[in-house]
C-alpha cells in the first residue's frame, strides 16, 4: 500500500447527480488560454437518452476511445484504418468520420480541440470540435518516441505527453506540459517536488481530470513508479507511488482511483477499499465511481459471458447503490491477459466503460473491439422503484467568480422526503442562502483570497444529512 497515511479533519463533499455536466475548473497555468467552465456552461451539454438499448457496428477495429468536448463526444480511433469516427452522446450517433496521418497516432482532447501526435513524423495537429477542421500542424515539441498523452476533456488544455528518448527498453523517458494554442511546452514552470520518471516500458497511460487540473501518469506494470501531477498556477505539485498503479483523476479534481480505490489528491488513502480483485472506474458525475469485478464464472467455472455487472457507489461515502449492468463485456479478456492478441493495454477498462449519469446513460465498448452498446441507465427512476429513502443535491456549483461581480447559484435538492432544511454552513462574508434556493454572492472588487470555501448542510426527516462541499476560485476581472 501507499507509504501515505490519512490525517486532518476531512470536510464532507456532495452526493452529486443527473442533471449538470461537471465542467469545472480551469486551466490551471496562467498564460494559457482558456478559462474555468461554470456550472451554468454546462446545463444543455446533455440531453437524456429516452431509447432503447442498441449495438452500433463499428466500421473497422476500435484502437482508443477519447472523451471530448466536455463529454458530449467520444473520438473513436480506429488505428488499422486511419480513421477517428465522433460519437455524439446526445444524438446517440456517429456524426462525422475523419481521416488520421498514421495508423500510430495518439489523440487527445479538451472542450473545443483535440490533438494527434505522430511521432514517427514529429507531427502534431491541432483539430477544432465545432467545425472538425485540422487547425494547425506543427513540429513535436519533444524528439523521440511518444509513450503517452492526456488532456481534461472538458478543459482548454494544456495537455501532457510522455515520451521515451529512444525505441530502447532502458531509455530515459520524460513528461512535456504543453500549451494547446501555441503546441509548445509551457514556459517558466516550477517542479515542487524532485521529478524522476522510470525508463522507458511498452505501455504507459496518462489520465486527466475534467478540468485539467490533475495527471495521473502511469505505466502499466504494478511494480513500477506512478506520478499524479497536481497543477497550481506556474508551479506543479508533482507525488508519487510505487504501488498504486494505474492513477485515474475523477472528473472534478476531487479524488484519484486506483488499485486500492479512492485516494486524494495528494495520495492520502480514503478507504473505502474493497480488499478484492476488481478494477475501479471513474464515471462523468464526480458524485460517482464503479467497480468492475474482473469476470464472473457460472457453475461450470467458465466466464458466462450474461451477469457482467458494475457496482455503483456514492463518492464520498463509498455507499454502494445500484448494480449497472455491463451486457456481454468479455472482460475475461482483461488487463491480466497482455498476450491475447486483440488486447491494447491503452485502450484499458477505463476507456470502454463509459457512464454519463447525467444523459442516463452507459457506453460500453466489448474486447472484440467491433461495436459500442449503448445502454439507458435511469438511476434516479431505479432508486424511486426500490422505494429506498434518498437525499441529494442535484445541481453543480460554480467552479469560480470574479472580483466585483455578482455571483448567483441555484441550488436543487432532490429527497424521497417532502420535508427538507437547507443552511449555509460556511461561506466567506455576505454570501447569503435565498429561500433556501439560491446562493448569492456580490464578490468584493478588493477580495484578497484566491479562493474560497463554501459547505451547504442539507437535512430531512429520518436523520438524513447531506452536504455540498466546493472550492471557489476567485479570480480578477
Amino acid at each position: 500500500m501507499n507509504d501515505r497515511k490519512t490525517s486532518g479533519m476531512r470536510l464532507p463533499v456532495i452526493f452529486l447527480t443527473l442533471t449538470i455536466m461537471i465542467l469545472s475548473g480551469s486551466s490551471a497555468v496562467p498564460g494559457v488560454k482558456g478559462e474555468a467552465w461554470a456550472a451554468e456552461d454546462a446545463v444543455s451539454q446533455f440531453q437524456k437518452y429516452t431509447g432503447q438499448p442498441q449495438e452500433l457496428k463499428l466500421p473497422a477495429k476500435v484502437s482508443d476511445v477519447v472523451l471530448a468536448g466536455g463529454g458530449r463526444y467520444l473520438l473513436i480511433q480506429m488505428g488499422a484504418a486511419k480513421q477517428l469516427a465522433v460519437f455524439d452522446v446526445n444524438q446517440a450517433k456517429i456524426i462525422k468520420t475523419l481521416p488520421l496521418i498514421s495508423d500510430k497516432v495518439k489523440i487527445a482532447a479538451g472542450a473545443e480541440k483535440f490533438i494527434v501526435i505522430d511521432s514517427d513524423q514529429h507531427i502534431i495537429e491541432r483539430w477544432s470540435l465545432t467545425t472538425f477542421e485540422r487547425e494547425k500542424v506543427s513540429q513535436t515539441p519533444f524528439s523521440g518516441i511518444l509513450k503517452a498523452v492526456g488532456m481534461g476533456y472538458a478543459s482548454q488544455g494544456p495537455f501532457v505527453v510522455r515520451f521515451a528518448e529512444e525505441e530502447d527498453y532502458d531509455a530515459k523517458t520524460g513528461c512535456l506540459l504543453v500549451d494547446l494554442e501555441t503546441l509548445a511546452p509551457v514556459p517558466n514552470l516550477t517542479f515542487r517536488q524532485r521529478m524522476g520518471f522510470p525508463r522507458n516500458r511498452e505501455t504507459m497511460r496518462i489520465r486527466a481530470s475534467a478540468g485539467g487540473e490533475l495527471f495521473g501518469i502511469s505505466t502499466v506494470r504494478r511494480d513500477r513508479e506512478s506520478h499524479l501531477w497536481v497543477l497550481d498556477g506556474k508551479k506543479v505539485n508533482n507525488y508519487r507511488s510505487y504501488n498504486l498503479e494505474f492513477i485515474r483523476p475523477l472528473p472534478d479534481a476531487s479524488y484519484v482511483l486506483t488499485r486500492y480505490g479512492l485516494f486524494t489528491r495528494e495520495l492520502f488513502y480514503r478507504g473505502n477499499e474493497r480488499g478484492k480483485e476488481a478494477q475501479f472506474v471513474a464515471t462523468l458525475h464526480p458524485a460517482f465511481y464503479l467497480e468492475v469485478p474482473y469476470f464472473s464464472r457460472d457453475k461450470t467455472k467458465k466466464s458466462s459471458g450474461s451477469d457482467y455487472f458494475g457496482i455503483l457507489y456514492l463518492t464520498e461515502t463509498g455507499q454502494r447503490i445500484a448494480n449497472l449492468p455491463l451486457r456481454p463485456l468479455n472482460l475475461e479478456q482483461d488487463e491480466s491477459k497482455y498476450g491475447e492478441p486483440e488486447f491494447a493495454p491503452e485502450f484499458s477498462l477505463d476507456k470502454r466503460l463509459i457512464y454519463i449519469p447525467q444523459a442516463d446513460l452507459l457506453l460500453t465498448f466489448p474486447y472484440t473491439n467491433d461495436r459500442m452498446l449503448i445502454t439507458p441507465i435511469q438511476l434516479q427512476a431505479e432508486l424511486k422503484k426500490r422505494g429506498t429513502d434518498y437525499l441529494f443535491i442535484s445541481s453543480l456549483p460554480p467552479s469560480h467568480c470574479q472580483k466585483g461581480k455578482t455571483l448567483e447559484y441555484s441550488l436543487q435538492v432532490e429527497s424521497s422526503s417532502s420535508q427538507f432544511e437547507v443552511e449555509l454552513s460556511a461561506a466567506p462574508e455576505g454570501m447569503k442562502l435565498i429561500d433556501s434556493k439560491k446562493l448569492r454572492w456580490e464578490v468584493p472588487e478588493s477580495f484578497d483570497d484566491d479562493e474560497v470555501f463554501v459547505v451547504i448542510t442539507v437535512k430531512a426527516k429520518g436523520d438524513q444529512t447531506e452536504f455540498q462541499t466546493f472550492r471557489l476560485e476567485v479570480q480578477d476581472r
